[in-house]
């Protein structure tokens, strides 16, 4: 569903997310992996050459209930360790296949 990093300009990790769930989901639950991911930073930072490749980052994986479809949602607090907190509500609709 999300993804949150916090690269140096030679796309090592400045600092690992911390993210903590603040509400979860109404129906379903929600994973948090540390792993590589694409960045995507703005035209202009100084990373914006890391967006072409996986670097150090945290995934939030979101799994509905069985047999739910419908809307969700979850709220997160994302703490990047060097002060800057964001907090976050990740809003889902689940559609049947």
């Amino acid at each position: 569903m999300g993804q949150s990093y916090n690269l140096n300009a030679n796309c090592t990790a400045a600092t690992m997310p911390s993210i903590k769930l603040v509400q979860p989901p109404a129906h379903g639950s929600v994973e948090f992996v540390s792993e590589k991911i694409f960045s995507h930073y703005s035209t202009g930072a100084p990373q914006i050459r890391c967006n072409s490749r996986k670097s150090p980052g945290v995934s939030e994986y979101y799994t509905s209930n069985s047999g739910y479809s419908g809307k969700d949602m979850y709220k997160v607090r994302v703490s990047y360790g060097e002060g800057t907190i964001k907090d976050v509500t990740v809003n889902i609709n689940v559609r049947k296949k």
